[in-house]
């Protein structure tokens, strides 16, 4: 079977896993706790059989683009949104990691929340993420694109804040929620200077918008937009709050799918950004910054899930650095690795403790080996300060509150007072 008859078959019933768990919420009905794992471990099933149904058919007729397939969804004065799909070979990198590590997240997941408060929430969000993750796969354009990576961002900022009778948690969220917004106005504002600047805005038609006079601008952005999705720097401080959800979560959104999508999305748009000596450079500069300053700040981490929060940031920027000088391919096996070893250590993060508890001699030796080679030729005076700075995130968060977050707050609460005296209202907007 063709890959046009087959796509959107799959398509809806990927997506019907979400709904349906969605509407099982809405209905509000207790007794069908019993059946949402179930659902979950079904809708796993299916998402592993589209992607081995269109894997065969990708590999029997190649590529295959379905811009004409669908009528505009939206239709507003001179613009109109038409959805857009693509299966290449971009489509089925990132199709068949999600098909290898949701299904074992899922089936991980049963035991963990067997009848526990909130389970459904749990099972309606991790499928969400699955069905996701399936379309961002397959979207032709980044108008397409967008609408998935709106719905990974909600479902990963509401299993950050899972626990939500925990105030740190829903902190958290939000501040996971404040840079995932950064990001998305970027996304939104390439996919704005796609519409009005390129002649074509089909993702499989970025080798002739690259001779636009307005392809850097739109390079940029999107560079900017994945950054926080993947915790580079400057928008990095959230990953490692994000620990505060479900080990299980953790390992599907930041160990494994979630977090890799900024990679995926400079491998799907590569024929952009690669021509730019100032994007190329941009991207290595800063995939090196995160490295580095991830790999030091992760040495302080006391606990495991940070740990692995920073290492897996330091290794996102080094596949940034391999993405600016163009070793595609290697970046392609890197984040397979990468996702598979992630996936693991936070499924087994959990249990960690106990396993040093079992074999303390074994723990002695693994502390042991954690050393680096600067530790051994930098003065101690100089390995106390770097030690220092990198227990305080070297004051990115201070840097960021005194210059975004503050004078935006104060501008906003000026503009309350202003509206409270245009209106008449009492004092409503607070001491800035």
């Amino acid at each position: 079977m063709t890959l046009d008859r087959l796509l959107f078959p799959l398509l809806a019933v990927v997506l019907a896993g979400p709904a349906l768990l969605g509407l099982v919420l809405l209905a509000g009905r207790q007794r069908a706790s019993v059946w949402q794992p179930r659902i979950a471990v079904l809708h796993s099933v299916l998402v592993v059989a589209a992607t081995a149904l269109i894997a065969v058919a990708w590999a029997r007729h190649g590529e295959g683009a379905f811009e004409d397939k669908l009528p505009p969804v939206l239709h507003l004065g001179h613009y109109q949104w038409v959805p857009m799909f693509l299966v290449d070979g971009h489509t089925l990198l990132y199709m068949v990691l999600v098909a290898l590590v949701y299904p074992v997240v899922v089936r991980f997941s049963l035991p963990s929340f067997h009848r526990e408060p909130g389970s459904g929430r749990y099972w309606f969000l991790v499928t969400l993420l699955g069905a996701s993750l399936w379309l961002l796969c397959v979207a032709g354009n980044l108008d397409t694109l967008f609408v998935a990576w709106e719905l990974v961002g909600v479902s990963s900022v509401m299993l950050i804040g899972f626990f939500h009778s925990h105030v740190r948690a829903a902190q958290n969220s939000l501040r996971a929620l404040v840079y995932y917004r950064l990001g998305d106005f970027l996304i939104l504002l390439a996919a704005v200077l796609i519409h009005h600047t390129f002649p074509d805005q089909r993702f499989a038609g970025f080798d002739h918008d690259v001779h636009s006079p307005y392809a850097l601008p739109v390079a940029l952005a999107l560079l900017g937009g994945s950054l926080a999705k993947s915790a580079q720097l400057p928008m990095s401080p959230w990953l490692h709050r994000a620990m505060e959800g479900p080990a299980a979560s953790s390992a599907i959104f930041y160990g494994a799918l979630s977090v890799h999508l900024g990679p995926f999305l400079l491998l799907r748009t590569h024929e952009l950004w690669l021509p730019s000596w100032t994007a190329c450079s941009l991207m290595f500069t800063t995939g090196l910054s995160t490295a580095v300053w991830a790999t030091l700040v992760g040495r302080t981490r006391p606990d495991a899930k940070t740990a692995l929060a920073y290492s897996t940031m330091a290794q996102i920027g080094i596949m940034y650095m391999e993405l600016a000088v163009g070793l595609h391919t290697l970046v392609a096996v890197h984040l397979f690795a990468h996702a598979g070893l992630r996936t693991w250590q936070f499924l087994r993060s959990s249990s960690l403790i106990q396993d040093f508890q079992d074999n303390p001699v074994f723990a002695g030796s693994v502390t042991l080996q954690r050393r680096l080679f600067f530790e051994h030729v930098l003065p101690v005076s100089v390995q106390r300060r770097l030690y220092l700075a990198a227990v305080r995130l070297f004051w990115i968060d201070a840097l960021q509150w005194h210059l975004v977050a503050r004078p935006f707050l104060g501008l906003f609460r000026l503009i309350a007072r202003a509206e409270d005296a245009i209106l008449g209202r009492k004092g409503r907007g607070g001491a800035a």
